[in-house]
């Protein structure tokens, strides 16, 4: 049921230091499990806000541990929260990340705090800087899906396979035709609680004989397509490739503009990852996917093609627990990018804009390389919404990249879109709900 919060709660309801001096002091890091009291912005920083939540723990999680007969831990005297949250901090409310005003005073919150942040101040009062920032149910299904009466409607019931976005997963965007033909990977997710069906939509190519093809059984994603057609988006439909081994996982990472050739990223249970290469005929079909011999040598994947003649290629390489990028032009050899843009993190998902602008993540943050600078990529709003694996249309105009619904286990990826806003993007719209001009 979660042990690790209930031990949090007991560490900051019994366990905090008797020194009742005004001077902060350290503490081991917990999560902040209460009610909001108050939120404020601080008037010399903009933006910056401080939520007062008075420590406790939930109503629901109290009916919980009495079916448990769990003895319910009450505090000897009222103590307070004072939580900082910036434009690093992500506020989550029905799974999905966006501004604080969402919260109500007196809603029931959890904050996953920055690591290191936590201290007491006196006896009454912990300081912690918020990662993260849940309403108690989305923290809920995110961390605590047995303690859940009933799974909310968002988690389990987008099911159209008709639709792009579902409770499955859909990672990957590609577009070409000036961001109205869109190639992505849609794959299920575990269930939240076992016993339960995966979750997502049973979409074309995922079965046969009303059983579940192995890769789609064992979470790998394959790759569809859909265009913008009199008003709406198509039914996805599957890339299908010949000689394809059933269990094998394909993402793919780039299409070229008339659709004739692509990149994807294959995965086979007990091997490396591979960089994977696929041309069309003259009647449509896709060939057999084969190794793209440039990336040849280590564990790759995540590749675009570019440049004059599409000589260029730049992927992801993995080894060491970790990956980088590596660029090979028309002549030479391949080499890992500059240390600006590979560090002792991870970098993944290259995807080259306009102007040979290189987008790319690093861990969980979306990244712009241009100009000879690096900058982080946001969307509209006082917090950060996360983002992942942007790329841009070819004129951009259009960024697509994939966002995330807070679930147990591996997020509920959806496909989104944002148009261009002067130097920035404007807000995120769901695929299927956007509407090219």
């Amino acid at each position: 049921m979660g042990r690790w919060l209930w031990l949090g709660v007991v560490v900051v309801l019994a366990g905090c230091p008797q020194d009742i001096t005004r001077t902060p002091v350290p503490q081991e890091d917990v999560l902040v499990v209460g009610r909001l009291a108050a939120v404020s912005e601080r008037a010399q920083e903009p933006g910056v806000f401080d939520l007062t939540v008075r420590l406790t723990v939930p109503e629901s999680l109290k009916g919980v541990m009495r079916k448990e007969g769990r003895p319910i831990p009450e505090a000897e005297k009222e103590m307070t929260a004072k939580v900082k949250v910036d434009s690093n901090s992500v506020c989550i409310v029905d799974g999905e990340a966006g501004e604080l005003s969402r919260l109500r005073v007196g809603q029931e919150v959890v904050v996953v705090p920055v690591p290191g942040s936590c201290a007491m101040l006196g006896d009454k009062e912990l300081l912690a800087d918020a990662a993260e920032v849940y309403e108690f149910r989305s923290y809920q299904v995110r961390a605590l899906p047995k303690s859940l009466e009933a799974i909310p409607t968002w988690v389990t019931e987008r099911n159209d396979p008709a639709k792009v976005n579902s409770s499955g997963k859909e990672v990957s965007p590609i577009p070409v035709a000036g961001g109205r033909v869109l190639y992505f990977s849609a794959g299920l997710l575990l269930p939240l609680l076992e016993g339960q069906p995966l979750r997502g939509p049973i979409r074309p190519g995922m079965s046969e004989g009303g059983k579940l093809l192995p890769w789609a059984a064992q979470g790998g994603v394959r790759p569809y397509r859909t265009a913008f057609l009199n008003g709406s988006w198509t039914p996805p439909q599957p890339l299908l490739f010949p000689e394809l081994a059933p269990e094998a996982s394909v993402r793919v990472t780039w299409v070229a503009q008339d659709e004739s050739a692509l990149l994807a990223e294959l995965r086979l249970p007990e091997k490396p990852p591979a960089l994977v290469q696929s041309t069309r005929d003259a009647k449509g079909q896709w060939g057999p996917l084969v190794p793209v011999p440039e990336a040849q040598g280590k564990p790759s994947g995540d590749g675009q093609r570019f440049g004059r003649a599409l000589q260029a290629l730049v992927w992801t390489v993995y080894e060491y627990d970790s990956s980088d990028l590596y660029l090979k032009m028309a002549e030479g050899p391949g080499q890992p990018l500059e240390p600006r843009i590979n560090t002792r993190n991870t970098e993944w998902a290259p995807r080259v804009g306009p102007n040979t602008t290189l987008y790319f993540c690093r861990g969980d943050r979306q990244l712009l390389f241009a100009n000879k600078t690096i900058q982080e990529v946001r969307l509209p709003g006082t917090l950060r919404v996360p983002l992942s694996e942007a790329a841009p249309s070819p004129d951009g105009s259009l960024l697509f990249f994939r966002i995330p619904r807070f679930t147990a286990g591996e997020p509920d990826w959806d496909i989104a879109v944002a148009q261009r806003r002067g130097e920035g993007w404007g807000p995120a719209v769901r695929l299927d709900d956007f509407r090219p001009q």
